[in-house]
């Protein structure tokens, strides 16, 4: 199996299969999410947005149920077609397509764009910067973008019910291994999947994801020409805010009109 189907194999048994597995609790988070996202970023259902690295589409999904026109993009093609057989069941109407992050063409097209749990931080400083360069180039005078990023102050906090362990998935068990490189400033993260029944055994390649401090990620927002507005502790309501004990930040970032001469 090559990098690129294994990762798919992965990313269809995490994002699609694992949700499924714990439906209840995924949709009431998902909801819980969308109930903040429409709050914090003042949503009035006009608004086309893009979703990043949308995964499985809970997030567009739950956008377009409330009469949002959301476009969603991710890097593997099974994820996006699970999500569009969901799409076609529920009759909605959401754009999802398979492609990569780092290779957006838009120009000033959206209201808003999404970047959620973390997906900001798979690739080096420089393409990390050059994909938020891409999403101020796909947003529209006055559009937002934003992220949701884990504080990596917090790391510790964070990998206390993350680090490692095992968990059912279907048939099989998934054993979650993670630690945290401060010379790096990265999360580590490694998956092995077991099911005895098949005698199946799948190792996951590996993610790296860097994690940045509220001041660099502000700087990486300005660089791109946006301007840093608020920031909250999670994507939760009542808004939480950002402090020592906060696991996640939320940042939210305008790309300001042009001044007329």
């Amino acid at each position: 199996m090559s990098e690129t189907a294994l990762r798919d194999w992965w990313e269809e048994l995490l994002q699609v299969h694992e949700f499924a597995h714990y439906r209840d609790y995924a949709a009431d988070l998902t909801r819980r999410e969308v109930d903040f996202l429409v709050e914090a970023l003042s949503l009035r259902g006009s608004e086309t947005i893009l979703d990043l690295a949308c995964g499985g589409g809970r997030h567009s999904l739950e956008l377009a149920r409330r009469g949002l026109t959301v476009v969603g993009l991710d890097a593997s093609a099974p994820v996006i077609a699970h999500a569009q057989a969901q799409v076609a069941a529920e009759g909605l109407s959401v754009e999802l397509m398979h492609g990569d992050i780092r290779a957006l063409t838009y120009a000033a097209r959206f209201d808003t764009i999404l970047v959620m749990n973390s997906s900001i931080g798979f690739f080096d400083d420089e393409t990390n910067a050059a994909v938020i360069a891409g999403c101020a180039r796909a947003l529209a005078p006055g559009g937002r973008l934003l992220l949701q990023c884990i504080n990596p102050y917090q790391i510790s906090a964070y990998l206390r019910d993350f680090r490692a362990g095992w968990y059912r998935i279907g048939a099989g068990y998934v054993l979650r291994e993670a630690r945290f490189e401060p010379r790096e400033a990265a999360l580590h993260i490694g998956y092995r999947y077991l099911d005895p029944a098949q005698g199946l055994e799948v190792v996951h390649p590996g993610d790296r994801i860097r994690l940045y401090s509220f001041p660099e990620l502000r700087r990486l927002l300005t660089d791109a020409g946006l301007r840093p507005l608020s920031v909250f502790g999670d994507a939760v309501l009542p808004p939480v805010t950002f402090d020592e004990q906060s696991q996640w930040q939320v940042l939210i970032a305008v790309k300001d009109q042009p001044v007329s001469a």
